[in-house]
């Protein structure tokens, strides 16, 4: 997900520091710290060099070819393997060819918030390569303790061991996972990881999440982290182990440290790597609030910890600091602006630090400042000398000892008492081990989930599978404290009654696929996500759209927040104020006068839209904002008759075809109207990015009203134009993709303006084929984009995850069916495995698909409990413990 979007109720400001809720004092050192603009997201793929081998597989439809050894670097602690293997993909590590773009690129990313096709143009015209090499070999990682072979129909022992977190970590441009890499607790609020930097420098859209699985070198290990977005923020309260020190350690370039990919290892709840600098092993743990580090020095090494108090991800800075070293803690606060929360001011990072082993002092500084060391000793930093690198910290320096040094960093954003309390119910003494034994026991039921058990699955796809389960829980943070206290969109600490505080949700992303998997395989933990939305509607005035941290960064477009709780209540998850919720969505999506705390998400759409049923032209993006609003409005039609408001359900429905008024019959497109319904410009191409779609062209939007099939099936003149359009839209897709495979140069790292497996209002448009007579042409394009798109390596997803969005999307397109976001209804398409179960709440759901390859990919009858499914639908309740879907597979449609 590009971030281009902007505030609700802003007009056509980006996200600065300063916005509503930040104090006086915020905004001014906000403004001082340089008026933050909201970085544009990067092209998406990798940059890695794609061997032919796999390029002619995926024309072929069959992408990668997993029953190849995969060569690589082992993430899992294993050997690493040859330099240049079968896979022969090269890494951009080292190669000198390769331009530091950390200031030009800098600046071009955060002047404006311009479209990414001139900055790929103007990066070109500046001669800067965009796809460079060495010999060094990429590939994904071969997990430990698996015990199921290719061809073994046995599951592995462990589902912790598969996964690869990894996976996504690659890519270049617009093809780009940007997957968090570290340990994490599954929706914890600590995410503790290398920020790495590279051959490219740190320039933000390689590092949305910290990590590139490219780079070479560890800048430092950070507490906060984002995943699969395309926007950077956190990555905050840096620490980096040193052998001695000195001032000349201080500077960035003094303390970061080279590193090897055969030194990583990477699990759920774990992350390990030698640094080569001073040779120290480390070692990170995570517990829901507590970073659990371990550092093993060289013999007779002096430790020293420094401890960065003003590190950021690019994009980023920290505007105050106040901080002390006392009786062996280090506790402290600190206001950080990001890419996204610059949008409300920015946030507090509460933090308390302590040690197995009494540190000899602490030196500290502050700005240009003289380092000062003592037994106690105090920080207080405005951030007025950022310039100086880092410009505010600790160095904790040790006596040499024979054992392991550990630490332990709890975290909280509600306040520093509870940041203490955090450390003592999570950490009440040290034990590493067994902090890292709690992590891999609460992720191995979520990762666990899915079981494929299929003769012709490699480990490579059960990898997939695992690891896609796993990305599902890097977001959505519960960020509230042990004691259910969070801090609220009104700044206020609330207390979390019944249910766990989340922030963190791009809802624009993650309302089409995380949100309806979430209902289905952890419902309890989507009711978290409902009620937290909820609790931000109570406190903010109204309901987000892309909530971090402790604010609204108020980007992208449309009122996903109606979607997610619709689809939630729709499918049995109601033990939330659905009447209160709805009366709020409700005020804002029907009340002539807007409610005091705004519309929230449909904000953007001005005025016109309750009266036109779409967007006028003279507002930005109109059409795009126009297909989203008809989708919010028709999930929210559902929610309403559910709830017995049937007057209200028929308003809203009957707006949710309003999107039909901008359909012109001559073009065969959606386009931008005026408010007299004339077209807003005289000029159209279908394949252009232009100001009336939003990270679309006017293919893309054109299959968009997934709500309203029917509608569009008459628009464009029955099934067989609707085949017909859809077929185009992805030949043509294809023929884009073999013609500029995602390869790293200019135009295979871009946008796409056909079929584009990185952009999410491509996700559904395979299953369409089906609700048009041809299920055949549905299954053909799910498993070319099954194949050809998803594997378990760094560059093993299209695009950004965006918290779990395109994860999810593989789990359900492995499955055999897609939801139709904010409803009970899923389209069918079929499945990727010959059998999978979903250990469900209350028991396992199981889907066969007898023989289902390559060879017979088409779908011959589809039974449940053995009676014929009709349609090529399913609703919710469908999906039943105890209950088996069964395809029929043929080799002919």
């Amino acid at each position: 997900m590009r971030r281009r979007g902007r505030r609700a109720g802003s007009g056509a400001r980006t996200c600065h520091p300063g916005g509503r809720r930040a104090g006086a004092g915020r905004r001014a050192a906000a403004r001082r710290a340089g008026g933050l603009r909201l970085g544009l997201r990067s092209p998406r793929r990798h940059g890695v060099h794609v061997p032919a081998a796999t390029v002619r597989a995926a024309r072929a439809g069959r992408g990668s070819q997993g029953d190849q050894p995969e060569q690589g670097h082992e993430i899992h602690g294993q050997s690493a393997l040859s330099k240049q293997g079968q896979h022969g993909g090269r890494l951009l590590r080292t190669a000198p060819q390769c331009a530091d773009l950390t200031g030009v690129t800098e600046n071009l990313l955060h002047s404006r918030p311009m479209a990414r096709r001139p900055l790929l143009a103007l990066l070109i015209a500046l001669g800067v390569p965009l796809a460079c090499s060495d010999d060094e070999a990429v590939g994904g990682a071969t997990a430990p303790g698996t015990t199921a072979p290719p061809g073994s129909t046995s599951p592995p022992v462990d589902p912790v061991a598969l996964v690869s977190p990894q996976v996504g970590t690659g890519g270049f441009g617009f093809n780009f996972g940007s997957s968090f890499v570290g340990a994490a607790w599954p929706q914890g609020l600590v995410k503790v990881g290398p920020d790495t930097v590279g051959p490219w420098g740190d320039v933000n859209f390689l590092h949305y999440s910290g990590y590139w699985s490219e780079d070479d070198r560890v800048r430092a290990f950070s507490h906060l982290h984002l995943h699969g977005t395309g926007a950077t923020d956190y990555g905050v309260l840096g620490l980096m182990p040193l052998v001695g020190f000195d001032a000349a350690r201080i500077p960035r370039d003094g303390h970061t440290s080279p590193f090897r990919k055969a030194t990583e290892q990477a699990s759920p709840g774990r992350y390990a790597v030698t640094l080569d600098r001073d040779q120290i092993d480390v070692e990170l743990v995570a517990s829901a609030h507590v970073a659990h580090h371990r550092y093993r020095f060289p013999d007779g090494a002096e430790p020293t910890v420094l401890v960065d108090l003003a590190h950021h991800l690019s994009g980023g800075t920290i505007t105050e600091v106040d901080a002390a070293s006392s009786g062996g803690v280090l506790r402290g606060r600190l206001h950080s602006v990001g890419g996204m929360s610059g949008g409300f001011g920015g946030y507090d990072v509460f933090f308390e630090l302590r040690s197995n082993r009494a540190w000899l002092d602490a030196q500290t500084w502050a700005g240009a400042a003289t380092p000062a060391a003592g037994d106690t000793v105090q920080l207080s930093w405005d951030g007025v000398d950022e310039k100086a690198q880092p410009p505010a910290g600790f160095a904790l320096r040790f006596a040499p000892a024979s054992g392991p040094l550990e630490l332990q960093v709890a975290l909280s954003l509600t306040g520093a008492a509870e940041a203490a309390a955090n450390l003592a119910a999570e950490a009440p003494a040290f034990d590493h081990d067994g902090a890292r034994q709690r992590a891999e026991g609460a992720w191995r039921p979520l990762v666990g989930a899915i079981t494929v058990d299929d003769p012709a699955a490699t480990n490579d796809d059960r990898r997939a599978v695992a690891s896609a389960l796993y990305h599902l829980y890097l977001m959505g943070t519960h960020i509230g404290d042990v004691d259910g206290s969070y801090r609220g969109l009104d700044g206020q600490v609330h207390q979390a009654e019944g249910f766990a505080y989340a922030s963190d949700l791009s809802l624009w992303d993650t309302y089409r696929t995380l949100h309806p998997m979430l209902a289905l395989v952890a419902p309890e933990r989507d009711r978290d996500l409902v009620m937290s939305l909820h609790a931000m509607a109570r406190q903010g005035g109204s309901f987000p759209r892309w909530p971090i941290a402790t604010g609204e960064a108020g980007t992208m477009i449309g009122a996903s927040a109606d979607v997610v709780i619709a689809d939630a209540y729709l499918k049995g998850i109601t033990t939330f104020d659905a009447a209160d919720a709805y009366a709020r969505l409700r005020a804002a999506a029907l009340d002539p006068v807007p409610p005091p705390g705004g519309r929230g998400g449909r904000d953007d759409a001005g005025e016109g839209y309750l009266q036109l049923g779409y967007v006028p032209a003279t507002i930005g993006r109109s059409v795009s904002k126009t297909v989203e609003y008809a989708l919010d409005d028709f999930a929210l039609a559902g929610l309403a008759r559910a709830l017995g408001h049937d007057d209200d359900a028929d308003a809203l429905a009957a707006r949710a075809q309003g999107w039909r008024k901008l359909f012109d019959p001559d073009r065969g497109f959606l386009r931008g109207h005026l408010a007299d319904g004339t077209p807003g410009s005289p000029s159209f191409s279908s394949s252009a990015f232009s100001d009336d779609f939003a990270e679309a062209t006017a293919w893309h939007t054109l299959f968009g009203p997934l709500h309203d099939v029917e509608g569009l099936t008459t628009l464009l003149g029955g099934p067989d134009a609707l085949v017909a359009k859809l077929s185009e839209f992805f030949e043509r897709g294809r023929a884009h993709y073999e013609e500029h495979p995602p390869d790293g140069t200019i135009l295979g790292s871009g946008m796409r303006p056909h079929f584009w497996a990185s952009n999410e209002p491509c996700m559904h448009t395979p299953y369409l084929f089906a609700q048009a007579g041809r299920p055949d042409l549905t299954q053909t394009w799910v498993r070319w984009v099954q194949r050809t798109f998803f594997r378990a390596t760094p560059d093993g997803l299209p695009g950004n995850d965006d918290g779990g969005t395109m994860s999810a999307w593989y789990l359900f397109n492995a499955l055999g069916f897609y939801p139709v976001a904010g409803t009970d209804l899923y389209f069918l398409g079929a499945p990727t495995f010959a059998k999978l179960t979903l250990h469900l709440p209350g028991g396992d759901f199981t889907v066969e698909a007898p023989g289902v390859s390559d060879a017979r990919p088409y779908v011959r009858s589809v039974t449940l409990d053995g009676q014929p499914v009709t349609g090529w639908k399913l609703r919710h309740a469908d999906l039943r413990a105890g209950s088996v879907l069964r395809f029929e597979m043929s080799e002919t449609p």
